[in-house]
């Protein structure tokens, strides 16, 4: 018989164990209804992990579809990611420190960099050769890889969650979001921190929550998968237990991950210091979250003074990215940013605003305090405080994408508001407003699944479609001259250039090497530049009587002799436009 079961030390250690029992059957006959109650007990031992797979699999069959419909990597605007994050993966298999650390993304290079050695028999100089040849089957590898993990973190950790808080809706209220958010959907289909950064954010919100309702969880939490075939005379089980951290230590761990992984899940970090209460529980939090940030850290140390230069331009500087003047940004341009946010993903506001809402006009109106098992009014306001500044804060950078942790936290106020729904037993009115609020919410969030998951899938293929026939389009005019990829170029050799470079130049030679030395434009630097080289428009200038261009215009600069306003369009595709400059 497979049995598994869980429960949770109220003094924070969680143990797991592993049984396995087998006794010779006897006397069947009398047997029957201990084998009958065996079956029942089978069933829903399996029932209840396959009920947690619905969500992960769903969660994958999407983003399967979406990476599908998106077609190469390297198209635009999805390369910057995969490939600056493949390159710096293959910095990790040649022994080196990761260069790109700007999220910091060092758990993605580093993991990157295991599954490439992992993969391959080949010495590390014949894979690195293999990747750059193959760079897209290499992605993919990567990809996949890295959803499996999520899907399987997605699915366990709620389950265990759930068992031991013995309630299955809570498990499933947590997974839900990854379904409701398309920008996770859509990030999802790509090899990079805002994929990494999920299984880490699930765990984080399972943690807080066992947190958040320690009367609700037995003494200790185990749990034991096992065999048992029933005899009337039991043996004593046989049993291996390992004793893991104490459950605030085992935040403090994953949220040091988290936050390594990605600076936006931050929101994850103020909740679970929420969730700890205690003084030891804070200790152990904090000496666990330092001990991991230490450790996960370590690949990237000599480069930590720029992390640091990094992350704090990012909290004093007006503009995106650490740009612009020290102070706030302009009024009208925050407030378009909030507002682009919340129109892209407005379960991030709705999901919170209603739960809290509820929640708290039902423990005001309560006859009786309501406890929603120890849970009280300052945790759900604090929480919904945090969710608000946090989304206050990421506004300032205007992605949809650093919305994900922030995002996935929502499974905490749906987790709050069934166990609030579920708890009231003096009103029938307020425990069918708490059902319908409740119900309410995951219909919307499933609605836009449904609806709009086919809407994202329809215009990723089309995308697709065009694009590649504007890179067809553009090799078959300039096979026999010249053409210019610059930022986002519609080519697979542009990706190429954007990954070396943030990869420090690393694999400069090797590229030359295999692809020649193609003629790409530096927007930022305002200098043209190959795989080796950096050369001055001057030079360029001279050399050529016309050129081709494929690129975004919006982001061609202004240099001498090339004046993007006297350039002839050839062809374009959506934003991206082939054109051909002539020298006058």
């Amino acid at each position: 018989m497979l049995a598994s079961y869980a429960s949770f030390d109220t003094k924070g250690g969680v143990h797991l164990s592993l049984r396995v029992i087998v006794e010779r059957q006897e006397r069947p006959q009398a047997l029957s209804a201990t084998n009958g109650f065996t079956r029942l007990f089978v069933w829903r031992a399996l029932l209840s992990p396959l009920l947690f797979l619905i969500i992960p699999i769903l969660f994958v069959v999407a983003v399967a579809q979406l990476t599908k419909a998106k077609g190469p990597q390297w198209l635009p605007y999805s390369f910057e990611n995969p490939y600056a994050y493949l390159f710096n993966s293959l910095l990790v298999v040649e022994g080196q420190p990761p260069v790109y650390i700007d999220h910091p993304g060092t758990t993605t290079e580093m993991f990157g960099g295991v599954v490439l050695r992992m993969s391959s028999l080949k010495t590390a100089e014949d894979l690195i050769y293999s990747s750059l040849v193959h760079p897209e089957i290499q992605i993919k590898r990567l990809h996949w890889a890295l959803l499996i993990s999520s899907a399987l973190c997605l699915w366990i950790v709620p389950w265990l969650t759930a068992i031991a808080l013995k309630s299955q809706v809570t498990g499933l209220l947590i997974q839900a979001p990854t379904l409701f958010s398309q920008t996770l959907l859509f990030y999802g289909i790509l090899f990079g921190s805002d994929l990494m950064v999920v299984p880490f954010s699930i765990a984080a919100v399972c943690c807080c929550l066992l947190l958040s309702v320690p009367s609700s969880v037995p003494e200790k939490l185990e749990v034991m998968f096992g065999v048992r075939i029933v005899s009337p005379t039991p043996n004593s089980p046989q049993t291996l237990r390992l004793t893991l951290l104490p459950l605030p230590a085992l935040t403090g761990l994953v949220c040091a991950f988290g936050i390594v992984t990605k600076l936006t899940f931050f929101p994850l970090i103020l909740i679970s210091l929420l969730c700890c209460r205690s003084g030891k529980n804070l200790l152990a939090f904090a000496i666990s979250f330092l001990c991991g940030l230490a450790f996960a850290l370590l690949p990237i140390y000599s480069q930590l003074w720029r992390l640091v230069n990094w992350a704090f331009g990012l909290i004093v500087h007006s503009g995106k990215y650490s740009t612009g003047d020290i102070g706030l940004p302009e009024a009208s341009v925050y407030l378009s940013s909030l507002s682009n946010l919340i129109q892209t993903e407005p379960l991030i506001v709705v999901t919170p605003l209603v739960a809290t809402v509820v929640l708290l006009a039902f423990s005001l109106l309560a006859k009786k305090k309501l406890t929603l098992n120890k849970i009280d009014q300052i945790t759900l306001l604090a929480v919904f405080v945090i969710q608000v500044i946090s989304l206050l804060v990421i506004a300032k950078e205007n992605g949809s994408h650093y919305l994900i942790p922030l995002f996935i936290t929502t499974g905490l106020n749906l987790a709050f508001l069934f166990h609030a729904s579920r708890s009231i037993d003096d009103s029938r009115l307020r425990k069918t407003v708490g059902w319908i609020a409740l119900l309410g919410l995951l219909a919307l969030g499933l609605k836009g699944f449904i609806e709009d998951t086919p809407a994202t899938y329809a215009q990723l293929r089309d995308g697709k479609i065009d694009l590649l026939r504007l890179y067809h389009h553009a090799k078959e005019i300039t096979k026999n001259d010249v053409r210019v990829d610059y930022f986002f170029s519609d080519s697979p050799e542009f990706p190429l250039c954007y990954g070396n470079e943030y990869a420090g130049g690393a694999f400069g030679q090797q590229l030359a090497r295999i692809y020649g030395n193609p003629l790409f434009l530096d927007v930022f630097g305002k200098r043209f530049q190959t795989f080796t080289d950096s050369i001055e428009p001057s030079l360029v200038l001279q050399r050529y009587d016309h050129l081709y261009f494929l690129g975004k215009p919006k982001w061609l600069p202004q240099i001498d002799g090339f004046d993007p306003a006297t350039f002839e369009t050839i062809d374009r595709a959506g934003d991206f436009y082939l054109q051909k400059w002539t020298r006058k």
